[in-house]
């Protein structure tokens, strides 16, 4: 069963700093327009220890990752970062706006014991590339420090942990706004409900909804600690990873990630209306916004479609799943053979258009709103978008404990987890 404790966070003394130009968020949803603006706010940002800045000139001794090392260091010693002397559980309450109203998730920081393969309480649902792990294992290991959360929910239909909480918390530790969003950090220190909250946890299993690279790196690091250290028991620092956990049965926001393919190399309406008619129907609409209505409505096996140089929108509706599984991998789990993410992949953009999971990164971009994967289009920076609607955590769940993957870029949960709130020592 899992297993969480409290531990020593380093924290920025906010009478040293504006925690709001500060944070940032985690390094895989920041662009490089963004890095400047993070740079830029202030030079105490985040950004530059977790994705900070690449030179030309850069070497092995000078280097994002070195740099990132000696921020932190200068931070420390110049008191802007601050180690709490107790262990606690951080409890953070998180309010934004969404579809015209205020909502708020509530969740809590905490140090947990990274998963044995064999016993599967904590559960991923994405798969991981190379890539990433290698640039998040180098910062670690210069760093030996966790900067951002892995974002972990757990299910607690009565809410029973959120109360025990909430009835032994006061003020604030601290509280702040940053782009129209709001932020209220609570520390708890008192062991016996540090206690209780990590024997309540113990009877739950957490779903990774987002983190999964940082989560396979910590485990790689830990076990190169545990060869060099020879200290297997466990309960080493390098153990543990830093965790946002958030109870999703408070209500968890999962968009959709949608597909913009930039450089089609040639396909276009017509390849896709031959090579896809068997499977899909093509509903036409005149315009976006009849598109995204269409789509919203219809739900699961439909996608939207538009086309460089066309001024029609299309909704692309499964005819019938048994067409479809023809032409997906026979060993394809029956869990996956319905998600729209895996017939898109599967059906059109590999076979079509010739991009298979690992050419994705240079050929494809992702954004979250369809408005601006129509808008790429439009403005001829791209060639295609494809439109999805969100998977359902339900259907996320059962992928997990099937113990399944879905295609990288399946999910994004919102809002993301600062970067900055805490930050967790690996020694």
């Amino acid at each position: 069963m899992p297993k969480i404790r409290s531990f020593k966070g380093v924290r920025y003394d906010p009478r040293k700093v504006d925690l709001a130009d500060v944070i940032c968020p985690p390094y895989d949803v920041t662009s490089p327009q963004q890095v400047e603006e993070f740079y830029a706010k202030s030079p105490y940002n985040a950004v530059r220890l977790v994705l900070g800045k690449q030179f030309t000139k850069d070497t092995k001794e000078n280097n994002r990752y070195t740099r990132a090392r000696n921020f932190y260091r200068q931070w420390i010693n110049a008191a802007v970062l601050i180690q709490d002397e107790l262990p606690a559980l951080y409890y953070h309450e998180h309010t934004y706006p969404f579809s015209d109203r205020v909502h708020a998730r509530r969740g809590f920081i905490a140090s947990v014991r990274l998963d044995n393969d064999e016993k599967k309480t904590i559960r991923p649902h994405e798969y991981t590339q190379q890539g990433p792990k290698i640039d998040r294992l180098r910062l670690m290991s210069e760093t030996r420090t966790n900067f951002s959360s892995v974002f972990g929910v757990y299910s607690d239909p009565k809410k029973t942990l959120e109360q025990i909480i909430r009835q032994n918390i006061s003020d604030p530790l601290v509280e702040f706004s940053a782009a129209q969003e709001s932020h209220r950090i609570w520390k708890i220190e008192e062991q016996g409900l540090i206690d209780k909250v990590g024997r309540m946890m113990q009877q739950k299993k957490i779903l990774i909804a987002d983190g999964h690279h940082r989560y396979e790196t910590a485990k790689i690091y830990r076990d190169r600690m545990r060869a060099a250290t020879g200290k297997k028991d466990g309960n080493q620092s390098f153990d543990y990873i830093q965790m946002y956990l958030v109870n999703m049965d408070e209500g968890i926001r999962i968009l959709p990630t949608h597909r913009v393919i930039l450089n089609s190399m040639g396909v276009g309406l017509v390849d896709l209306e031959y090579r896809i008619k068997e499977m899909f129907n093509m509903v036409p609409f005149d315009n976006r916004k009849a598109l995204l209505s269409a789509l919203g409505k219809a739900g699961r096996g439909n996608i939207g479609l538009f086309v460089r140089g066309i001024p029609r929108y299309y909704l692309l509706q499964v005819i019938d799943y048994a067409d479809v599984e023809r032409y997906l991998p026979a060993s394809t789990h029956p869990l996956l053979k319905k998600l729209d993410v895996t017939i898109l992949q599967e059906c059109i953009i590999d076979p079509v258009i010739g991009i298979s999971g690992s050419l994705g990164a240079q050929r494809i971009e992702y954004p979250h709103r369809a408005e601006e994967a129509l808008d790429m289009v439009a403005r001829e920076q791209a060639d295609i978008a494809f439109l999805l609607n969100p998977t359902s955590i339900q259907e996320i769940i059962e992928i997990a404990e099937a113990g399944l993957r879905m295609p990288q870029k399946s999910t994004f949960f919102y809002p993301k987890v600062p970067t900055g709130l805490v930050f967790h020592p690996l020694e």
